[in-house]
């Protein structure tokens, strides 16, 4: 589970920002939070508001960023540069990006951090939290320092139990983690587990959905390949179950999976019911609405279904403000949402505001040098808790709203 991530020189973001699921003792006791076995309460859900090109998308970027970063940088050709772009205006497109997050595993909460540019990882450090009878302190697990006099890292891994010789093996365009587990790593592993779990549609070029980016197609076809496989049954039964809430008549769908020669063709047949007649449409014929719940359920689903952290950009598109309720109440319902995953998501329906807390509402604004600013509700003085944040959101009391 995420207590919380950072950026500092990101994109659209040029000082320090982070994006908190710790909450206090303040806020509300109800099925929107929880209580990780570390102690920390932690919210379920976040929401992202602001204005079109205030740096909703950007701010998401982050934790699918780490993931890759941590996960699958060792994929990618030693020689390929890195992909982060630095705050554009002023010094700071010189300077390195910074990166971090604070996430908990079996009741042991990591912070791991970074500092890169596109050519290389500079520095990378791995601390755990460690409690006593008298205070928590942080252990380092691993570090890595590049020294620039002698074109190499400076490696310290006394906790971490890492192979013979793993300094040689070191590139900089992969984590530790991700060069580790090719090594059969077992501190790394469990590790990559936890990331694996983060599941998200932005990539490093926005929103998947866009139809103005190349292959924006291609995440219903993924979406549905996923749901043909026999062990995802189960998910598909769920989400058939979903579809048929939120679209009048719809029953199943039925998918068939056919090779030719290099390619893999997949048609999809929706069945309809009303009364006694039932009738069956090939899925280019059903509404984008249905379409992007096809998309948004496979991500859902599979978090609700294992744990971990869904993160979705432009959650509401295509959707009718009251749909979009009901898909991130999964994530608040104990009965939907077992393993206490957790959620993360931009949205320009401002009905949810009505439905959330203080401490689970991000605003997100550019001032006027360009960067991005943003800042959870309860940050803000004379927020109460007893507050319409729908109304008083609508009415620019908080900002993050279009300057028109």
């Amino acid at each position: 589970m995420i207590h919380s991530f950072s950026c500092k020189n990101f994109y659209s973001f040029c000082d320090l920002t982070t994006v908190n699921f710790r909450v206090n003792e303040k806020a509300p006791v109800n099925n929107g939070y929880f209580t990780a076995p570390s102690g920390n309460r932690l919210s379920k859900i976040e929401t992202v508001i602001g204005p079109n090109a205030s740096g909703k998308t950007n701010l998401l970027k982050i934790m699918p960023f780490l993931k890759w970063l941590i996960a699958d940088s060792f994929v990618v050709t030693p020689a390929a540069p890195l992909p982060v772009k630095p705050f554009m205006f002023g010094e700071q497109k010189n300077k390195p990006t910074e990166l971090s997050a604070d996430f908990e595993i079996e009741g042991n909460v990591y912070t791991y951090s970074f500092s890169l540019d596109d050519t290389k990882i500079l520095s990378e450090e791995l601390k755990v939290k460690n409690k006593t009878n008298l205070k928590i302190t942080r252990k380092k697990v691993f570090s890595r320092q590049w020294n620039e006099e002698i074109k190499k890292y400076e490696l310290d891994d006394k906790s971490f139990n890492l192979p013979k010789d793993f300094e040689n093996l070191l590139r900089t365009n992969a984590s530790v983690v991700s060069t580790a587990v090719r090594f059969n790593h077992k501190e790394s592993q469990v590790l990559l587990n936890f990331w694996q779990k983060v599941e998200t549609n932005v990539t490093e070029a926005g929103w998947v959905g866009d139809h103005l980016l190349p292959n924006a197609g291609q995440q219903l076809f993924e979406a549905l390949d996923f749901y043909s496989e026999s062990k995802n049954e189960t998910l598909k039964k769920e989400a058939e179950k979903l579809l048929s809430r939120f679209d009048l008549g719809l029953d199943s769908f039925d998918i068939k999976k056919e090779k030719k020669e290099n390619s893999l063709s997949i048609n999809v047949s929706v069945a309809h019911s009303f009364g006694d007649h039932t009738g069956h449409l090939p899925i280019q014929y059903e509404s984008s609405g249905t379409k992007q719940l096809f998309v948004l359920l496979k991500t859902i689903l599979l978090v609700l279904d294992k744990g971990g952290v869904a993160i979705l950009d432009e959650f509401d598109v295509n959707l009718h403000p009251e749909m979009v309720l009901s898909l991130f109440s999964l994530f608040v319902q104990p009965e939907t949402n077992p393993n206490n995953a957790q959620l993360l998501f931009s949205t320009h329906s401002h009905l949810v505001l009505s439905k959330l807390d203080k401490y689970q509402i991000i605003l997100i604004e550019k001032n006027e040098k360009g960067a991005s600013e943003s800042w959870r509700l309860d940050e803000m003085a004379g927020v109460r808790a007893d507050d319409n944040y729908y109304t008083k959101y609508i009415a620019g009391a908080y900002g993050a709203v279009p300057k028109l």
